[in-house]
């Protein structure tokens, strides 16, 4: 005997219904618990109590009206912060885990000082901040002011420093690691520097990215060796050679000892 579908239809609405019901009594709801505690984690360029005291929950008396979104919201909004997981532990105790951003460079306009993350985002470098250890974009050519928080990645200069500095961490993690300043001479040739040697290395402009490959490979041979003492420069400009500056004094020497040969 089949039923009229009517009364199906009301059958499926009153089930429907006690299933809302159901829901809406089993489901904790965020009223239903008041946070006490929070814990922070996986931070490495600030302490933890700087993320919670830009966040503005270090307060604990106005812990009452939070809840896990509006954390995970202000947490977020940090500008070091790529994104937070935020969960309810229990017993008023709420664990807070971020990510940071991946901060690839430091960029020196003038007296300013930007980092640059891997997406070429603009961040201020925040008082307090730990292991910014990147190497440095300097003398770079602006058309424009910089904006915080903005991307950068139209600025020719910075873009291809950026490039630079991802072929020199690709082609040798090392080398990279030693990495310490990329002089772009405001649009002019390009130098690059280095912490293990004094001397500059002159990439030039035009094919950076094979000329940095050449110099990956040289650096197998240099490193270590006593000939970094009497270099002035190491010159990459010319077609796929690399020239080496002596010092003057080393020259002068080797004159005159072949004079006296």
């Amino acid at each position: 005997m089949k039923l009229p579908k009517n009364i199906i239809a009301a059958l499926l609405f009153v089930i429907a219904i006690a299933a809302l019901a159901y829901m809406s009594i089993g489901v904790k709801t965020e009223s239903n618990y008041k946070v006490k505690y929070i814990a922070l984690s996986g931070n490495v360029h600030l302490l933890k109590e700087s993320y919670l005291e830009y966040a503005k929950l270090t307060n604990r008396n106005g812990y009452a009206a939070l809840t896990v979104q509006i954390i995970k919201d202000r947490i977020e909004k940090h500008p070091y912060v790529a994104s937070a997981d935020v969960r309810y532990d229990g017993n008023g105790k709420v664990s807070v885990s971020i990510t940071e951003k991946n901060f690839e460079s430091l960029m020196f306009n003038g007296e300013e000082q930007y980092l640059i993350t891997d997406k070429l985002q603009v961040l201020p470098v925040l008082e307090n901040s730990l292991k910014i250890d990147y190497p440095v974009i300097a003398n770079v050519q602006m058309d424009k002011s910089v904006k915080m928080l903005s991307s950068i990645k139209k600025n020719y200069d910075v873009l291809t420093a950026a490039k630079i500095i991802g072929a020199v961490k690709l082609a040798n993690p090392e080398m990279h690691d030693a990495l310490s300043s990329i002089n772009m001479q405001n649009g002019g040739e390009i130098n690059i520097y280095f912490s293990t040697f004094d001397y500059p290395v002159m990439l030039g402009r035009g094919n950076e990215l094979r000329k940095v490959l050449y110099f990956s490979s040289f650096w197998n041979y240099l490193k270590g060796k006593e000939l970094n003492n009497y270099m002035e420069y190491a010159d990459l400009r010319f077609g796929g050679h690399i020239f080496l500056g002596l010092l003057e004094h080393i020259e002068q020497n080797q004159v005159e000892t072949d004079k006296k040969s």
